[in-house]
């Protein structure tokens, strides 16, 4: 039986094309805004220690928003929803510009702000995940998320070589101000999808509570989906807090400064443009679980050999390489994630998804800023990703059956 609410790919193509590229533009401006803050934070302290504490806020931003964004993308308008948080994320950032071009930013307020965007991110990350479903072919979910993570990662190269040059050129408060044009492109686009994103909520009329707990129990009791989030707790908490350390590695491992750090986040993007692009081929489900495993693995053995390369270009290329095994084995999860959830529970499937994804990295850096100054930035680094590539390895023998009936419904190929 086809999943309610699909498309087919002929009518999912062009809107999902189109959504695509308004995530392209709006996720441009994020990136600039995301090295904003972190080069602000850099500027403002000097200290490894309270750029751990800007990644910090989505740990703390999730502690609120978990346990209500998946609920209510499973029981809400998903084109209202979406179109409420595009408002939301524009208010955040033209406030970011107005606090720091009169002079007035402090790091305790900009850790606020950058808490206050990390809240509205989490909030709207199940329900942008939830409107790929509904634009999209199931059988074709795969592509779908590999074509919306091109879109992404262009943003993310893009992003932060145009962030540095308008720090350098114009100043940080003007990367806010780009930010905040940029959200009107998505919310343009979301008005011309409203004919296919304006439908009813898909969960039950139960309690807030009821639908919450549901969640979770869901999770934990299918197999598949539960290997999926073990997968994304080792690589979120041992593999992936290296990005949230970038403007600590260009300034302390790396001796640079904002070329150097956009230049870390750009190749980062360039490689996982690549990987995203590798993804849009068409594979078995069997095919794309081999693949999720090896680009983990992939990207923690790139990570261990940065930590010990003394050239900063050797550098700057394994970046790229880990940047790029890093989007392929996200997407990799992503995919499961979806295929292998019923339509009922999709919205806190990927919101609990996302908390790990948000908040495992956001943790772990936090963890490694404040144990920086005692065992150094590099061999943390190192440790953290050689025990990612230890625990993809138990996952993978430990549940190599988890995946082995396929997809709940039909369909060989995604």
């Amino acid at each position: 039986m086809p999943d309610p609410g699909q498309t087919t790919p002929a009518t999912s193509s062009r809107p999902f094309i189109l959504y695509a590229a308004g995530q392209a533009v709006s996720s441009t401006g994020s990136w600039m805004q995301r090295m904003a803050i972190g080069w602000l934070a850099w500027e403002l302290t000097q200290s490894v220690a309270w750029i751990g504490a800007i990644a910090l806020t989505e740990l703390v931003a999730a502690l609120w928003v978990a346990p209500l964004a998946g609920v209510i993308t499973d029981r809400s308008n998903p084109y209202r929803l979406n179109l409420l948080f595009q408002c939301c994320g524009m208010v955040v950032t033209l406030t970011l510009f107005a606090v720091t071009v009169t002079g007035a930013m402090t790091i305790e307020l900009l850790w606020l702000l950058a808490l206050a965007d990390a809240s509205w991110q989490g909030l709207s990350q199940p329900a942008r995940a939830v409107a790929i479903g509904f634009l999209a072919d199931r059988r074709h979910m795969a592509r779908a998320v590999a074509a919306n993570s091109i879109a992404f990662n262009v943003a993310r190269a893009a992003g932060p070589a145009l962030g540095g040059f308008v720090i350098v050129h114009a100043g940080t408060a003007v990367v806010f101000l780009v930010d905040g044009a940029s959200f009107a492109v998505l919310i343009f686009v979301l008005a011309r999808l409203r004919a296919a994103l304006d439908r009813p909520g898909a969960a039950s009329g139960r309690s807030v509570l009821q639908d919450f707990v549901g969640g979770y129990r869901y999770v934990a009791r299918t197999p598949a989906v539960a290997t999926v989030f073990l997968l994304a707790i080792a690589f979120s908490v041992l593999g992936r807090p290296f990005t949230e350390l970038f403007p600590a590695i260009a300034g302390d491992m790396l001796g640079g400064g904002p070329g150097v750090l956009s230049t870390l986040m750009s190749l980062q993007g360039v490689g996982a443009l690549i990987g995203g692009s590798w993804m849009l081929r068409r594979r078995s489900t069997d095919r794309l679980v081999t693949v999720t495993y090896l680009a983990g693995i992939g990207m923690a053995g790139a990570l261990i050999a940065f930590c010990f390369v003394g050239d900063r270009t050797v550098a700057f290329v394994l970046v790229a390489l880990a940047g790029l095994c890093h989007v392929m084995c996200n997407i990799g999860m992503q995919s499961l994630a979806q295929l292998f959830s019923d339509s009922m529970f999709r919205g806190r499937t990927m919101a609990l998804y996302g908390l790990i994804f948000r908040t495992g990295p956001a943790a772990s850096a936090a963890l490694i800023g404040i144990a920086a100054g005692w065992l150094g930035l590099p061999l943390l680094i190192g440790i953290a990703a050689a025990l990612c590539a230890a625990s993809l390895v138990a996952i993978g023998l430990a549940r190599r059956h988890a995946f082995a009936d396929g997809p709940p419904e039909t369909g060989q190929k995604v």
